[in-house]
């Protein structure tokens, strides 16, 4: 049950960080993370001058870690793999095939005393913005099945086909799909040794998938029931007020603690087969703190001491929650209200707040883990106040903050404002 609980801000005075010996990840202590996504630096990851550019920025304002992307979202890595397909070339940008630059990443890292984790955005193999990545090319099998509404008529349609968001998803109801993405992270982590692990985008793309004829069979095997009209048992898309909306099935919950626990299983397997190369190795997850609404992308990130009181949610539903199975949790709180007021005052839900999507998460996880709070910076882009706000109420309320994304930072020049909240000493901006 989520409860409103609005937490008073206070600054001055309280200690940010318990600084922790490297090795130790993010498991104890404050920590502030800097998020580097692959394909939107990937001009300044291509050399060690811009790696260097990039950690020193890092360090002197303050970070204690890198979250890098080793995968992009159009399934392609950073690195020479034998099973993913590696990164030549990005909006113009080549990169070096004689570079490694992820083992160059790490090196200069932890020269400056920075940990790195491994950012793996898990179900992500296509960019759909320029139609690049494994679901273009070998793997168009895999890709989920959207249920939709296009051309003013609701269909079930390859997600390639739908124009919609950059992110192409992979169905991860298949076992091929999950075998191939847990192959790549064990590869990985047999190639490099790294601080920790993100697991990003474990989840579908929204309630509209995946509603392929796999999933339908893998639904009434679990279920053991006959869905009889597809996909309408599960929802129907009705128009009213010239407006389309869904209406849940008869086996819409059902359908919603199935994905759940699809993916919870997931989840587990991962950690399993992780631990058997490293079982020091800390893993963690990347997920919105929308949690009130998160059910829709079929993972619940909560505790399984957090029982939901929702009409959607069945008394089962609490069981397929991942948090015990992990090592940490960061929540995007990617809204652009930094309080609950600021949220309430402009008719938004209490949680769309930064406070409120923290306090909810520290709420659902419950103690289980620890939980970072992660800011999305172009929503200050404007309001250097409020960014710095946004960036104390992530430290008061969670145990530590993730900024996202560098580049994103480099465009507004905000480092001066981060080295005045996380105290780090003057020194070059990296710029």
């Amino acid at each position: 049950m989520i409860k409103k609980t609005i937490v008073g801000l206070t600054v001055a005075g309280f200690c940010l960080f318990n600084w922790f010996d490297l090795g130790m990840a993010q498991t104890s202590g404050k920590v502030a993370v800097l998020w580097c996504d692959p394909l939107l630096n990937i001009s300044k990851l291509g050399t060690r001058t811009g790696i260097l550019n990039i950690l020193e920025s890092a360090e002197s304002s303050g970070f204690q870690a890198i979250a890098l992307g080793v995968k992009g979202i159009n399934g392609q890595v950073l690195y020479d793999s034998k099973i993913a397909p590696r990164l030549l070339e990005w909006k113009n940008t080549r990169v070096p095939l004689d570079f490694d630059m992820v083992q160059t990443f790490i090196n200069e890292a932890h020269r400056k005393s920075l940990q790195v984790y491994a950012v793996f955005p898990v179900f992500s193999e296509g960019e759909m913005l320029e139609r690049v990545g494994p679901l273009y090319d070998d793997h168009l099998d895999w890709q989920s099945m959207v249920y939709v509404v296009e051309d003013g008529e609701p269909q079930i349609i390859p997600m390639t086909q739908w124009a919609y968001g950059p992110v192409a998803f992979a169905n991860p109801h298949l076992s091929a799909v999950q075998d191939y993405e847990i192959s790549v992270i064990k590869e990985f982590t047999q190639k490099y040794s790294m601080d920790g692990i993100i697991l990003d985008k474990i989840r579908f793309s929204g309630l509209e998938a995946d509603f392929s004829d796999q999933t339908r069979e893998q639904f009434e095997q679990l279920t053991g029931t006959k869905v009889d009209w597809w996909p309408q048992d599960i929802f129907e898309w009705q128009q009213s007020d010239g407006e389309w909306q869904i209406v849940p099935g008869r086996q819409f919950n059902a359908w919603l603690e199935f994905r759940a626990k699809s993916m919870q299983k997931f989840v587990g397997r991962v950690v399993t087969e992780v631990q058997k190369l490293d079982a020091t190795l800390p893993i963690g997850n990347f997920t919105g703190s929308w949690y009130p609404t998160y059910y829709e992308y079929g993972i619940n990130w909560a505790s399984q001491n957090n029982i939901p009181e929702d009409s959607w949610a069945t008394a089962e539903y609490n069981k397929t929650a991942i948090a015990e199975k992990l090592n940490y949790s960061v929540v995007g709180c990617f809204f652009p209200r930094v309080t609950i007021r600021d949220a309430e005052d402009v008719g938004a839900e209490w949680w769309m707040s930064v406070e409120g999507g923290a306090t909810v998460s520290m709420e659902v996880i419950d103690q289980v883990t620890p939980v970072y709070a992660a800011i999305l910076v172009e929503q200050f882009k404007n309001d250097e106040e409020k960014f710095k706000e946004s960036i104390r109420m992530a430290l008061e309320l969670t145990n530590g903050l993730y900024l996202t994304d560098y580049s994103t930072i480099e465009k507004y020049e905000y480092w001066d404002e981060i080295r005045s909240i996380l105290g780090a000493t003057a020194g070059n901006t990296g710029r």
